[in-house]
């Protein structure tokens, strides 16, 4: 069964009711899964929609207008009657179904369809005991859908209701007799209907299996890909922390360090000057020291900038945004703390963008900075109105922005082309911490901090 239940993808909720077949028609045409991935993963509420649509439909063609036929021009039985009441009490369940999927209520959806269809096809059964192998059949078709819209254990729970079902089903048919009025109608109808639902039906299952086993199969294809991506991401970044440590030590070693010797040099030579002389080499050695510990400073903010620690990214983007060479508006609306690791990869993905589009961005050149966030996503994004790039030539500096939202569990969305600017999406899951705001570890450099290329 599917891990998880359904979640709308947007706000809004879905296509209308008439836009349904369309939609699902136009993306299993252009989909190289045909009824695999696109419909089982990005279209669910749609396809849910239309299975409940044509379920109403069914019910109320084969068993409320059918059935009203045969009362008014074959048959006048009772139980005719009977199969009407059942199959318009259906339409009704059918269509609070319906009601709640449109306001994204899919699990309750879901197990209302479920109760009502095994009800329904129970008192079909116990009043036309001859459309057993057709009803059997009926009983399964729900649960066969729900599989990708809920969890594993309500699907088991289903799958044994299901089963249980269906034995019900065979001892009303065998054992019961109020219905034997029934057989007086025409057989030839009874058995047309069954001879016509038969395959339609057992299709119909076969559809929805083979839909859900093409969309594991894509699923299985598209886990193999990113494990392939990340495991590259990986090699990546192990590669570009080499390299940030040795030019760290090579800051290290011609800036900071070189002030603190000649600061050691000083002291010893202002220890053994007379008294009229030790006085200028102390001014000087405190020259030394300022100067060492602006340069720790500079590395140290490169390595994690204070107000990321301080106040998060609410603070520290526009600090950034205000050090930037082109003009940049901000509007970061509903932004929280989260945790360090999220916090420092936007960081510094906003700041390579940032430094992008002042170099290669040409003159006038604007920027946008936009967050959104929910209980579940946060979306950032750094546009500008710059000359842009083909897509294809995406170098260093893209790269190791994609290689820390990768690694994060996030993904990074570049639309740009030659002539209409360069707009950078980052997406991923981050729900806020308001409490977060203790100082990250410090368990090495961070990656990508200065010299951003693109």
């Amino acid at each position: 069964m599917a891990s998880s239940p359904l979640r709308p993808t947007t706000a809004t909720g879905a296509v209308p009711y008439w836009r349904v077949p369309k939609v699902l028609f136009l993306a299993a045409v252009r989909s190289s899964s045909l009824l695999g991935h696109d419909l089982i993963h990005r279209l669910k509420a749609e396809r849910f929609q239309l299975f409940l649509a044509g379920y109403l439909a069914m019910y109320l063609g084969t068993g409320v207008l059918l059935p009203l036929w045969e009362y008014q021009y074959v048959l006048r039985s009772p139980f005719l009657l009977a199969i009407v009441g059942v199959c318009t009490a259906q339409c009704v369940v059918l269509g609070a179904a319906l009601r709640l999927a449109r306001r994204a209520r899919y699990q309750q959806s879901i197990t209302l369809l479920c109760i009502g269809h095994w009800a329904a096809v129970l008192l079909i059964t116990f009043v036309a005991p001859a459309l057993l192998p057709v009803m059997v059949l009926a009983a399964l078709v729900p649960v066969v859908f729900a599989e990708p819209y809920i969890r594993w254990q309500r699907g088991l729970v289903f799958a044994v209701i299901t089963a249980g079902c269906v034995l019900a089903l065979g001892a009303l048919a065998r054992f019961q007799n109020v219905s034997h009025l029934a057989r007086q109608g025409p057989r030839w109808i009874e058995t047309a209907f069954i001879v016509a639902a038969l395959p339609v039906v057992a299709f119909h299952i076969l559809v929805i299996a083979w839909n859900n086993a093409a969309a594991l199969r894509v699923s299985e294809s598209m886990l193999a890909e990113r494990a392939a991506q990340l495991e590259a991401s990986r090699s990546r970044l192990i590669t570009a922390a080499d390299e940030e440590r040795r030019r760290l030590e090579r800051d290290l070693h011609d800036g900071a360090q070189q002030h603190l010797v000649a600061l050691a040099v000083l002291i010893q030579l202002a220890r053994t000057a007379g008294h009229d002389r030790y006085q200028p080499l102390l001014t000087e050695a405190s020259g030394l020291v300022e100067t060492a510990i602006a340069e720790i400073r500079r590395l140290a903010h490169g390595i994690y900038p204070p107000l990321l620690v301080s106040g998060g990214l609410a603070q520290a983007l526009p600090a950034v945004a205000a050090h930037a060479p082109v003009p940049a508006q901000l509007d970061l609306q509903g932004l929280g703390r989260y945790p360090a690791s999220i916090e420092t990869a936007l960081y510094f993905c906003c700041s390579e963008a940032l430094q992008n589009a002042v170099k290669h961005g040409g003159p006038d050149t604007t920027v946008t900075i936009t967050a959104h966030t929910n209980d579940r996503m946060l979306t950032l994004t750094i546009s500008d109105t710059g000359r842009g790039f083909d897509p294809t030539t995406i170098g260093t500096g893209l790269t190791n922005m994609t290689d820390r939202l990768s690694a994060i569990g996030g993904n990074l969305v570049i639309d740009t082309a030659p002539g209409r600017g360069t707009r950078i999406t980052a997406v991923l899951k981050a729900p806020v911490q308001p409490d977060c705001a203790e100082p990250p570890r410090n368990d090495g450099p961070r990656l990508g901090l200065t010299h951003p290329r693109r």
